[in-house]
């Protein structure tokens, strides 16, 4: 194969030539010195250099370009004419945002730290947390929980501060005041909170499980905080286990051992196989990492004062999904992968999230027994749109927002995705109120892309899904190709 940052098909041909992008394409950090170092794609800094420049990479994040490229020029590997597109291209945007002007007139040489963490700032940080954690189970309507409770606040993650923040970040010391432990502290009273780390992330230590134990039986309601941190998933760590690591089962089931009320939060990234808690907890929530005031928006859905209105971003497997060969990349490989292609029993699928109220969906037209029928050719020159407005109402006692999903599936195409997200839509309903939300499928949304590469929307009959309602799409005419690359093709038969 050819290195992505050496490739000119997909950078030159499609990226510049197909795409009209008209930016400067940078590399991955050492990603240049990769081509030679590890991919054995070149055998000298020269033709390493020049498979990076001519593949269409202009600037190199690392330092390998600037410790050879002259020597790449000078020995006939580069011409300065070849140097001069690359330098054109960077100096160009250089100057559109103004990074050539006085320093007095450069606005973002302006800013400071008093810029980025203000007040309005950190209540888009709330707000982001709040909208994106998922209810996952709530049999009993175990949450909210009552402010009069009191709580055992347990787990690796109950006093979490950085690890909230995921990875690939600035330097932040918000956090460091916003852990969970901190912000239902402040919100309840210490009178009310009993705290137990129990275990930490990944160690095999069980010896504090007794600890939490013991606060578990004082206490209410046991939340017991989950999860994996930078130590488990981030670059160059891999999971080969998608288990909680450590200890961390034997403290749920000794805590739900000792108290039946309890919850379950998790704080993680990549998904988790929680097939016991799944099975056993009465109420668990995803919170994902959720940032700087990760800590008082957990608390804020716990205790009522923000209806949970995320979707899950991604499916999650059971343990043993990862019993298979990863270095087979087809999405379709054994019971498939992701959404659009799993065929296995997942713990919770894409999209799935509850609310503290309940909602009613209604087509804005009768769509149950008609079909609608569009020309592919028109829809991919955007020409005709096809909307769906969903009237939805908070049948419930909780304000809250909705966020309604719409999918679609070709019902007819080889290897079509089972299903596909094709638009979304997120309102705030009063209990008792009603909104419309309007959906499109697009092009990009209805189009499929075959063994060769070719994008295209296809006739045929499609199902549209928008949360319990349903209704049939027709395309007809003759097939609309949206992309399509010769040379793709061509690859492929060579290569078969």
């Amino acid at each position: 194969g050819v290195p992505s940052c050496a490739n000119s098909l997909f950078q030159n041909t499609i990226v510049r030539d197909e795409w009209g992008f008209d930016g400067f394409i940078v590399s991955d950090c050492g990603a240049i010195n990769d081509i030679i170092a590890n991919h054995k794609y070149t055998s000298t800094p020269g033709d390493t250099c020049k498979a990076g420049l001519l593949g269409g990479c202009d600037l190199n994040c690392g330092g390998y370009y600037g410790a050879n490229m002259e020597n790449a020029v000078n020995g006939g590997s580069l011409s300065e004419d070849d140097l001069d597109i690359a330098v054109r291209r960077i100096l160009k945007h250089m100057f559109w945002l103004g990074m050539m002007d006085p320093a007095e007139n450069q606005y973002y040489k302006t800013l400071g730290p008093e810029h980025v963490d203000t007040a309005e700032h950190r209540q888009l940080a709330l707000s982001a947390a709040e909208q994106m954690i998922v209810l996952l189970k709530n049999d009993g309507d175990m949450l909210p929980v009552d402010v009069s409770k009191t709580v055992a606040l347990i787990g690796p993650h109950a006093n979490s501060t950085q690890d909230l923040l995921s990875n690939y970040h600035g330097t932040n010391t918000v956090v460091n005041s916003h852990s969970p432990l901190q912000a239902i502290t402040a919100m309840l009273g210490a009178g009310k909170v009993k705290y137990a780390q129990g275990c930490d992330i990944s160690s095999s230590d069980s010896s504090h499980i007794a600890d939490a134990v013991t606060a578990a039986k004082a206490s209410d309601v046991a939340i017991v905080f989950l999860g994996i941190n930078n130590g488990q998933e981030s670059e160059g760590r891999d999971r080969t286990s998608i288990v909680l690591p450590g200890v961390q089962e034997q403290l749920i089931e000794a805590v739900m051992g000792a108290n039946k009320n309890t919850v379950v939060v998790l704080i993680n990234g990549g998904q988790l196989a929680i097939e016991w808690i799944s099975t056993n907890v009465p109420a668990i929530v995803e919170a994902l990492y959720p940032g700087e005031m990760g800590g008082d928006a957990v608390a804020n859905v716990l205790f009522g004062k923000v209806s949970p209105s995320g979707r899950l971003p991604y499916t999650m497997y059971p343990a043993n999904f990862v019993n298979r060969s990863f270095f087979n990349m087809d999405l379709r490989n054994e019971s498939g992968c992701t959404y659009r292609y799993y065929t296995g029993d997942a713990l919770y699928s894409f999209g799935h999230g509850m609310s503290y109220t309940t909602f009613d969906y209604k087509w804005s037209a009768d769509l149950s027994t008609s079909q609608l029928s569009f020309d592919a050719g028109r829809v991919g020159r955007q020409e005709d749109a096809i909307n769906y407005t969903v009237v939805v109402t908070n049948t419930g006692k909780v304000d809250s927002d909705v966020s309604v999903l719409g999918f679609i599936t070709a019902q007819e195409q080889p290897d079509a995705p089972l299903k596909e997200l094709f638009d979304f839509g997120r309102v705030h309903l009063a209990a008792g109120e009603s909104a419309t939300v309007h959906l499109t499928v697009g092009p990009s949304g209805l189009s499929l892309v075959d063994e060769y590469g070719v994008e295209a929307i296809r006739a045929g009959h499609y199902k549209i899904q928008v949360e319990d309602l349903s209704a049939d799409l027709e395309i007809t005419g003759e097939d609309h190709v949206i992309f399509s690359l010769p040379e793709m093709k061509k690859r492929h038969q060579e290569q078969n």
